[in-house]
């Protein structure tokens, strides 16, 4: 990754998106024609959003660039950005905002500016290209002198560090063979404050927009399998003990399991019951949508190896420590264990929860 302190900040341009409006493909751009003076404290500030942004484990992600790319992508749009003049710039810019607008095809997606740096690494020499792609909001100013206090109304506000509805994206050079392969030519790094490893609509940016691929992100992938394969078991395995087998089994497998690598074929093999196709099931919905081997990074979910949750209907659940749960929680499930119950008993606590755990009736 770049070091964000090396930045040279060459020429910055910024473009409004309109949202999507009924009838129309995708939304809409109002072009600027003039590259933006920005003031030094201005850069500066630029330049500590990116540091912030790239210090956001959970939100900012390593990526490499999807083979299949298309001409309009972030990527190819960008490659010789740095070698036009002006005019051109301006008129590459707009491309570069005209394909996002083109992706931007949901009536949800609000407006935003679109900021294009063109930048250089001090320390490689090499051209960085940057998005900002962030949504305007509106902020108090206090303005006072000798006789007046006033407060104002400041409109078209953004990039404040309080309003985190931005998304970066970023494409630097790392070698000029261009006999290499495009990821060892390029890296990229994206940061989404909104990103979700199953948030199917955000891919508009990263992916479509950007050309960026998740599939070797060792973090991402992990948070995928790990939220994949607890949904499934939660949703679909009727029995409450199969259930918390592989729930425990999933969780050991990035606590206790010292391999570098999980194979999801093999958890299903080994963790997955056959009875009544739920391990077809499961290789087809789960498996069929990971990388065949992941190496494991918990960093997304580690605070969840640390605790258990048992959900039952109606929005209740029971939380606690994975260590302690099995020691004090325990399903009475036979008649004869009601029968050494004794409600006086102050070691523990007898609570009737109406429906059975991990369901929705």
């Amino acid at each position: 990754m770049i070091d964000f302190n090396s930045l040279i900040v060459d020429r910055v341009i910024i473009h409004t998106i309109n949202p999507k409006k009924p009838g129309q493909d995708g939304a809409t751009v109002v072009s600027s024609d003039k590259i933006c003076e920005i003031e030094h404290l201005g850069l500066e500030l630029i330049r500590e959003r990116l540091i912030t942004a790239a210090g956001r484990n959970g939100k900012a992600f390593d990526l490499e660039i999807d083979p299949n790319i298309t001409p309009d992508s972030f990527i190819e749009l960008t490659k010789d950005l740095q070698g036009l003049d002006s005019a051109g710039f301006i008129e590459r810019t707009v491309e570069i905002a005209e394909s996002l607008a083109g992706y931007q095809t949901r009536t949800s997606i609000p407006a935003s500016y679109l900021m294009v740096l063109d930048c250089l690494d001090n320390d490689t020499n090499m051209p960085v290209a940057i998005v900002f792609k962030a949504e305007p909001h509106k902020a108090l100013q206090l303005l006072a002198d000798d006789e007046h206090t006033q407060v104002a109304l400041l409109q078209k506000v953004f990039l404040s560090p309080s309003q985190k509805l931005f998304k970066i994206g970023i494409i630097y050079r790392k070698s000029d063979d261009e006999t290499l392969d495009i990821n060892d030519q390029y890296g990229c790094f994206l940061y989404d404050e909104q990103f979700r490893t199953d948030n199917h609509p955000a891919e508009y940016f990263y992916k479509k927009f950007l050309g960026f691929s998740v599939g070797n992100n060792s973090k991402i992938q992990s948070q995928r399998f790990y939220e994949k394969t607890e949904t499934f078991a939660l949703g679909n395995v009727d029995d409450l003990e199969t259930k918390k087998a592989i729930v425990s089994a999933l969780k050991n497998e990035f606590s206790i399991n010292q391999n570098d690598v999980v194979s999801p074929h093999e958890f299903a093999q080994t963790f997955i019951p056959e009875e009544g196709g739920l391990r077809d099931r499961y290789l087809m919905e789960v498996c069929h949508e990971l990388p065949t081997a992941i190496v494991k990074d918990a960093e997304l979910f580690k605070g969840r190896l640390k605790k258990r949750k048992m959900d039952f209907p109606s929005s209740i659940n029971l939380t606690g420590p994975e260590d302690k749960f099995d020691d004090s929680v325990e399903i009475i499930e036979q008649e004869e264990e009601l029968v050494d119950l004794d409600v006086n008993d102050d070691s523990y606590t007898i609570i009737k929860i109406k429906g059975r755990p991990y369901t929705n009736e």
